[in-house]
């Protein structure tokens, strides 16, 4: 059986991919600050498969006991593969630099890159090379990209990148190391959209251009967009490139 850690859980693309995990048969664990009516779903059609661990993602010194109690959950199951998927992630502040709201600033660094380095962290240590492992970070374009306003959100992933290189290499340099994968999955009908969608344009001027997109049908669903990544989870070239944007990919 393969057994997931899947952050950020709780609504939106979280929820679909735990969903898509536990529609595959898959042992999921669930990590989200509060439990919600999508967990509460996924609990009554998976019972015996699914688990949701109440966890702060900015609360970085507590992450490491978090990973390490849901892995004793999924070890329960004796899977033979383990995956991490760092999902959670905030799009504030969206504010152009001299005007960050610091508490906004700090809180959005910890979610969406101390948190996954830390789980990462914690999750190599805790499991053995005996056991197939993924790591799955969840990026953005906005890594690559520069987008006025979002210079907290596009250099926390841009962060994240680069942190997904450097320790996809030094697995590599190991007998059965785990493959990591920092991916790019488009642009997601989620919470976050409506979020920019609400911000100011003198704060964000490409609003227009996310506004458009969900007017004209443009943005994926989660449920699409959750089965073509965790279909690309149990790709054979899953971790031959560290960075990789879903939209461009072409299967081998």
């Amino acid at each position: 059986m393969h057994g997931a850690i899947v952050t950020g859980a709780s609504r939106g693309l979280g929820a679909a991919l735990a969903a898509a995990l536990l529609e595959d048969g898959a042992a999921v664990v669930g990590f989200a600050r509060h439990a919600s009516p999508d967990t509460q779903t996924l609990a009554e059609r998976y019972p015996t498969r699914w688990a949701f661990v109440e966890a702060d993602l900015a609360d970085t010194p507590t992450l490491a006991e978090h990973c390490r109690a849901a892995l004793a959950l999924l070890d329960k199951h004796h899977p033979a593969a383990l995956t991490l998927v760092n999902n959670a992630g905030v799009v504030t502040p969206v504010a152009q630099a001299g005007h960050y709201p610091h508490d906004e600033m700090a809180a959005a660094y910890a979610v969406n890159l101390l948190a996954p380095v830390a789980l990462t962290d914690a999750f190599l240590a805790l499991t053995s090379a005996n056991v197939e492992r993924k790591v799955l970070n969840i990026s953005s374009g906005a890594a690559a990209k520069p987008y006025p306003g979002w210079g907290v959100y596009g250099s926390s992933k841009a962060a994240l990148d680069h942190f997904t290189r450097t320790v996809a290499v030094e697995q590599a340099a190991q007998p059965n190391g785990a493959r990591l994968v920092s991916l790019y999955p488009g642009v997601i009908d989620t919470a976050m959209q409506s979020t920019i969608r609400a911000t100011d344009s003198a704060d964000f001027p490409n609003r227009a251009r996310f506004t458009a997109l969900k007017a004209d049908g443009a943005l994926t669903s989660p449920a699409a967009a959750a089965r073509a990544i965790v279909d690309f989870l149990s790709a054979p070239d899953f971790g031959v490139e560290p960075v990789v944007d879903l939209r461009e990919r072409r299967p081998p």
